[in-house]
């Protein structure tokens, strides 16, 4: 049975009017009253614009303007290899799930799989509710959660993974984005809840297949329990045509570790938000964006870290490269709340303009309530070092793999902290296929 909207506004541009048919053409569940409120919220307050804090580099009006469809629920044909992007070797041992535009394909065995239950949002939402409320609630009105508040009223289907133990293998879910045709929308959604004193990793690799790739609107709530700790890792390696808005909410109690990784090599416009809340005292955060721009590319990154209790520590190191006539954006804000006194947070942006027409834009800022903190930030954006550029030809490289080499040692740092030695060289391999002489820069690995 379908729904209308209680309000009689009329939603003002095609985009709007576009999801608010497809919330009318979605059948009641058990999260209904939840994904109304969800609806009702960003109908009222439309999508972001650069007058919104969050969005001032980051134009949707060409978005605003389109009318957008469900995309379907499976791939025509078989899933393609990602061999240029394979983030497990072949003699890994790793588990792996298969969405496809929000859909999960699940083990045979269900249950326990080395030490994480998974199921489906819809089987999850129909058994037990109350379990999806406590992370969809509460909603918030905050412009980089805009999206989030459409995945929210919009999703169909999706996963719960629940780690109850030391998990030593690494779990990847491949999210394939494909479209019947233009204008196809998907709303993946994932929930990650880690037991206390639990342990994994998790990979997210967003990819896309076909002619078509759909406007990919997607969702990952992760809730930390007490000493639990997590690394997860975000990959977006789609096309020029992807469009890819992505929300990551990070709720960690008391004693958790979270290591992060945003890692952004393809798509035509990338959106990331990360919003994380280290709740209670001891928790820990370090989170690290490699932010790679090329041909007309645009490249935003909001990290928005919470600190709500005291001694919690927040770490964020991000590394954006722009060339040709791409944009990259790395917005990140600290807060710390009154009370949680002994807070330490760092925040360290470096930019590399490759070319006279690529852009960087770096924000970062703090806001702290609180005495006895230790919060520093600092953000440098610019060309390569002449002089160490000097120093390489004087030692007789040639310019074009002196630079590529610079450029290489200038994203490392993000990559170093990897656990998974094979996605981080699968990650390096692709970084350098978009670098002058990669032939040459292979060797220097």
């Amino acid at each position: 049975m379908s729904r209308a909207l209680q309000s009689t506004a009329v939603p003002q541009s095609a985009a709007l009017r576009s999801f608010a048919a497809q919330w009318q053409a979605r059948s009641a569940d058990s999260l209904s009253p939840v994904r109304e409120q969800a609806m009702q919220r960003f109908l009222k307050l439309g999508l972001p614009s650069l007058r919104d804090e969050t969005w001032r580099y980051t134009d949707l009006r060409s978005l605003a303007a389109q009318s957008f469809v469900d995309a379907p629920r499976t791939t025509r044909g078989q899933i393609e290899p990602y061999a240029p992007l394979a983030l497990l070797g072949e003699t890994d041992r790793a588990a792996s799930l298969l969405m496809v535009n929000g859909y999960p394909t699940l083990p045979v065995a269900e249950g326990l799989v080395n030490g994480i239950e998974i199921k489906s949002l819809r089987e999850v939402s129909r058994l037990d509710p109350n379990t999806l409320l406590r992370f969809l609630e509460p909603l918030s009105d905050a412009d980089q959660q805009r999206w989030a508040l459409l995945n929210t009223a919009l999703f169909v289907d999706g996963l719960y993974l629940k780690i109850t133990a030391r998990v030593p293998m690494p779990l990847i879910i491949l999210h394939v984005a494909t479209a019947d045709g233009a204008n196809n929308i998907a709303y993946p959604r994932v929930i990650i809840e880690a037991a206390p004193g639990s342990s994994a990793t998790i990979i997210e690799h967003h990819v896309a297949q076909g002619e078509h790739a759909p406007l990919n609107n997607s969702n990952t709530h992760i809730a930390l329990g007490q000493d639990a700790q997590l690394e997860h890792y975000r990959v977006y390696a789609t096309g020029a045509a992807a469009t890819h808005l992505d929300s990551l909410n990070i709720r960690q109690d008391q004693g958790s570790q979270c290591k992060q990784f945003t890692i952004v090599l393809g798509g035509g416009l990338v959106r990331t938000a990360l919003e994380a809340h280290l709740e209670k005292p001891g928790a820990s955060l370090d989170s690290y964006s490699l932010l790679v721009g090329h041909e007309d590319r645009h490249v935003d990154c909001v990290n928005i870290v919470t600190h709500g209790a005291p001694d919690t520590r927040s770490n964020q190191t991000a590394r954006a490269i722009a060339s040709d006539a791409s944009r990259v954006i790395f917005n990140s804000k600290v807060i710390v709340n009154a009370g949680a006194v002994h807070a330490q947070s760092q925040q360290s942006c470096r930019g590399l303009l490759l070319s006279p027409t690529a852009e960087i834009d770096t924000r970062p800022q703090l806001e702290i309530h609180a005495d006895e903190v230790k919060c520093a930030h600092g953000a440098t954006t610019g060309r390569l070092d002449p002089d160490m550029l000097f120093y390489m030809l004087s030692r007789g490289l040639d310019r074009d793999t002196a630079q590529s080499l610079l450029v290489y040692a200038f994203l490392a740092d993000v990559l170093t902290g990897m656990s998974v030695a094979s996605a981080r060289a699968a990650i390096e391999n692709a970084l350098i296929s978009q670098l002058p002489d990669s032939q040459t820069l292979r060797k220097f690995r």
